[in-house]
């Protein structure tokens, strides 16, 4: 499991799409956790790679 990897996931009997947006270790216990973000097929917009300058100018967004 690797940090922009997308799943498709079974919670409750509902489909959902999972993004891993990143890790931490749970300060108390230590356990490793891992966030999620829910991705709607209906919000998904697919972008040519040589387009993402326009969308993310250079020192407007962090990773």
């Amino acid at each position: 499991m690797n940090k922009g990897d997308v799943y498709t996931v079974y919670l409750d009997g509902n489909v959902m799409t999972v993004c891993v947006v990143g890790f931490y270790n749970e300060e108390f216990t230590g356990e490793e956790m891992v966030i999620l973000a829910v991705v709607s097929g209906e919000n998904m917009v697919h972008v040519p790679v040589d387009d993402l300058q326009a969308l993310f100018p250079d020192r407007k967004y962090q990773n």
